[in-house]
């Protein structure tokens, strides 16, 4: 069985590359290239029913690491994101949160809209992603064992992004990715019953999905500064039910090439 879900999984993680050959509209404004540095705090809720029926809550820091490689006719994109905190909270219990994301995806440009006398730039494509949650209250149950929960998603997925330059200097990008089919890791107990740590999961049963909208400045031609607002929600019920959400804001540093 897991070596079928192995093979599955490699077959959505190839099945995106080939696609970077589709001719496309090159009639659409310039997707920009480079290196990306991110810092923020989101203000994160979670409810982990494998630990308890409580909702957690506390803020998140937020880094980032982006590389953006601009081709004549696609957008190639990888991104890694890392949040880590030991004061998520519930009352007096606290738990150490720790959550990570792997992406990468190819993005194919639309032919550029006309809004409000300037041209809307938009590019759609696939994505995959590897997601990974790990959640350790300070809670002892028996002796020296604590409470651990854990959930991993190895997805196949959706982007979309958008520009809208304001003027020379300045622009408004937004972002919205979600996981359309996945392999799912969770934490099980095998002392209760026999289910499987590993399932394959649809949309409805194992989502992790993002937004942003922001806005960036060109301070000179190879360096770019950026705010934005995010958004993310993680919901997988296959297993005992896990539902996290975070939205909050951060910097951005974009050194373009």
């Amino acid at each position: 069985m897991k070596l079928r879900f192995t093979q599955l999984i490699i077959a959505l993680l190839i099945c995106a590359t080939p696609m970077a050959g589709q001719p496309v509209d090159s009639d659409s404004l310039l997707y920009p290239g480079g290196i990306a540095l991110r810092y923020g705090t989101s203000y994160f809720s979670m409810k982990d029913q494998y630990i308890s029926p409580e909702r957690y809550q506390g803020l998140l820091p937020y880094y980032a690491l982006g590389w953006t490689h601009t081709h004549q006719k696609y957008v190639y994109k990888l991104d890694f994101a890392l949040r880590q905190s030991s004061v998520i909270e519930n009352n007096d219990v606290s738990s150490d949160v720790l959550n990570f994301q792997l992406s990468q995806g190819f993005l194919y440009p639309l032919k550029a809209m006309t809004l409000f006398k300037k041209e809307l730039g938009l590019w759609i494509g696939p994505s995959t992603d590897i997601y990974y949650f790990e959640n350790n209250p300070d809670i002892a149950v028996s002796g020296f064992d604590y409470t651990n929960s854990y959930a991993t998603l190895i997805s196949l997925g959706f982007r979309g992004d958008g520009i809208y330059p304001l003027s020379g200097r300045f622009a408004i990008e937004s972002s919205l990715q979600f996981t359309l089919v996945s392999l799912g890791l969770r934490s099980v107990d095998s002392e209760e019953d026999d289910e499987p740590g590993a399932k394959l999961l649809s949309l409805a049963s194992g989502l992790n999905t993002s937004f942003e909208l922001g806005m960036r400045y060109n301070l000179i031609q190879w360096l770019s500064v950026g705010i934005s607002y995010r958004f993310d929600l993680l919901r997988i019920t296959a297993w005992e039910d896990i539902l996290t959400a975070g939205n909050g804001g951060f910097f951005e540093l974009h050194f373009n090439f």
